[in-house]
């Protein structure tokens, strides 16, 4: 078994994920469940031991840190995560199903306090940038 590299993504993309069948379906590089992913963002509220909120512009998700390394989290700090994401019910609220958002089973957890999220975000643009032109070249039959 490999373990994947956590593709970087933005909470809202997290919040937004889908099955894989309506990712296909989209034909966009939206978050599937199952996907590896590597989110950063401010800790809003440690909901217990195990499980702690997330929040990054304007959007929250719940992380489960049972499988990361210990870490004494503190309120209003930046944190990065990776781990796979989940169809669990969260305890974020929302009655159904429908309402239910996915969890980020995180395998990794560091407190990234003081990182540039302008210069981050920015980085992650040029990145992704970059490998769609290498994309378009190798399949442009060059």
């Amino acid at each position: 078994m490999s373990i994947k590299h956590g593709e970087p993504r933005s909470v809202r993309e997290v919040v937004c994920a889908r099955s894989e069948d309506e990712v296909a379906q989209v034909g966009t590089r939206a978050c599937a469940l199952g996907d590896s992913v590597r989110i950063v963002g401010r800790l809003k509220t440690v909901l217990s031991v195990e499980s702690v909120v997330l929040e990054d512009e304007g959007s929250e998700v719940e992380v489960d840190v049972s499988l990361s390394n210990p870490c004494r989290f503190k309120q209003g700090r930046q944190y990065q995560f990776i781990g796979e994401l989940e169809d669990r019910r969260n305890s974020l609220g929302g009655g159904g199903a429908a309402d239910a958002t996915p969890i980020l089973v995180a395998r990794i957890a560091r407190d990234v306090t003081g990182l540039d999220m302008a210069l981050y975000r920015a980085g992650l643009k040029a990145q992704e940038r970059c490998l769609r032109e290498i994309e378009e070249r190798s399949s442009g039959g060059r």
